[in-house]
């Protein structure tokens, strides 16, 4: 794990994040990054197969730190910030295996699922650094079958390969309203990470 892509306003949230470990996991950019070591993450998404009270979920947070400003509060959904670092409850109804720990706070999947979970998500939406975070583990970890694999292990019929697979190759209507910050060694160009994908997505 790599501690190091945390800033030092995180590291000191994640006793926080360890209080909700039992029932939450960590997913998203910075699980991703935590077994990367790629870039920087500055949220901090804790997925639930359960679903939640976000009353009392506020109510637990406030006993150890103050709520900066709430930005959805809805069935299934909290996020919120706290000392400028966004955090997201989420209800995820899907079979997800939290089976890694990050220096004993908080359980998060392997990085398979986390690209299964990348993969599945990129049709709903369009933001550059999911494309940045796919490239890495296509490029030095998992190729686009075992990915493509492992979602529909998760996913099911909700998940379609082929789909997936022009969607990395895509690169129109992109978010990139979000800075990709890389940690030091490991900038790669725009330019390169599209022709990665594009070369991923055709590959058998």
């Amino acid at each position: 794990m790599h501690p190091d892509i945390l800033t030092p306003a995180q590291s000191a949230l994640m006793p926080l994040v360890k209080s909700f470990s039992q029932d939450f996991g960590l997913v998203g950019g910075t699980a991703i990054a935590l077994h990367l070591g790629h870039r920087r993450s500055i949220d901090f998404d804790l997925f639930s197969s359960k679903e939640f009270d976000n009353a009392k979920v506020g109510k637990k947070i406030s006993r150890r730190e103050t709520i900066d400003r709430v930005f959805r509060d809805e069935n299934g959904q909290f996020t919120l910030s706290i000392h400028d670092i966004r955090f997201t409850f989420f209800h995820y109804p899907y079979p997800i295996e939290y089976a890694e720990y990050f220096d004993g706070t908080c359980r998060l999947p392997d990085l398979v699922t986390l690209a299964a979970m990348k993969a599945f998500a990129l049709g709903r939406r369009a933001k550059w650094k999911d494309y940045v975070d796919l490239y890495f583990i296509l490029k030095l970890h998992h190729g686009i079958q075992c990915v493509a694999d492992k979602a529909k292990q998760v996913f099911g019929n909700e998940f379609n390969a082929r789909i997936f697979r022009e969607q990395l190759g895509y690169f129109h209507d992109i978010d990139y309203s979000e800075e990709v910050i890389f940690m030091k060694g490991h900038e790669v160009d725009d330019a390169v990470i599209k022709k990665g994908l594009t070369e991923f997505s055709l590959a058998p």
